[in-house]
């Protein structure tokens, strides 16, 4: 059973309304949870199982789980259920499937432990201090969303005070390795840059992994210039390459 929980969460203006005092909520993400901090939560809980084989019976799981659902099967575990998805439109009376404009996708629906679990969190609510924020990076060349990104090619970055202003040499878009004591890799080359927009060039020397991609910039609202950089780090690991085994990925609460 879990207990109450006490999060925080940011407010944004809400740029689909133009009423004053109207805002959107952003929780605070606390981290990134992988197989092997549930085996250290397990063992620190007193088990006969070391980390290690606690580890690779989840990872044994997940790969378990990829094929069921890959191979078009509904999978309840004990978070929630998966189902295949199709994207794309398909006309006529015979379509065929054409991977360059359909693709499968997975729905998630939560269980009922998750479910309970999120009726037992509570907020504190925040104005968020003003700087960037990032919605949504979309990678031009594969067209995918919050996922992959390729390295020499363009992404576009949506948001909110994403134009980068100011002579601090902390200023830019750079991708972090997800990797302890990783150098961040500064972007060179920008197609676009708006206060809600930033169409960028992926450095050419990423190597395969995940990558945090972060923002620093003194753009305020309304295109004011803060005295201090501010830094936003988008909460979801974006790819080079292939996934690393046995990670889930992030994607929206109910399609990933």
């Amino acid at each position: 059973m879990v207990g109450k929980i006490i999060l925080s969460a940011d407010l944004y203006d809400n740029v689909l309304t133009e009423k004053p005092g109207d805002y959107v909520a952003k929780p605070r993400i606390t981290g990134t949870y992988r197989n092997t901090d549930v085996a250290a939560d397990i063992v620190a809980e007193r088990t006969e199982y070391r980390p290690e084989t606690i580890e690779n019976i989840l990872t044994l799981a997940d790969r378990k789980k990829v094929e069921a659902v890959a191979n078009g099967k509904s999978l309840v575990d004990g978070v929630g259920q998966y189902l295949l998805n199709l994207s794309g439109s398909f006309e006529g009376e015979a379509p065929v499937f054409n991977p360059e404009i359909h693709s499968a996708g997975v729905t998630f629906t939560p269980g009922k432990p998750l479910l309970d679990a999120l009726k037992n969190i509570t907020f504190n609510l925040n104005k968020a201090t003003t700087g960037p924020v990032i919605n949504q990076v979309l990678d031009v060349r594969t067209q995918s969303v919050n996922l992959q990104v390729t390295p020499g090619k363009n992404v576009i970055i949506s948001g909110a005070n994403l134009l980068i202003k100011g002579d601090n040499p902390a200023n830019g878009i750079f991708f972090t390795k997800d990797a302890a004591g990783a150098a961040p890799q500064k972007v060179e080359f920008f197609s676009r840059s708006t206060t809600s927009e930033q169409i960028v060039e992926v450095p050419e020397g990423l190597a395969d992994g995940q990558y945090k991609l972060s923002i620093t910039t003194q753009a305020g609202a309304s295109y004011s210039l803060l005295k201090e950089p501010r830094t936003y780090v988008f909460p979801i690991l974006l790819t080079v390459g292939e996934r690393p085994e046995g990670d889930g990925g992030d994607a929206s609460p109910d399609e990933l």
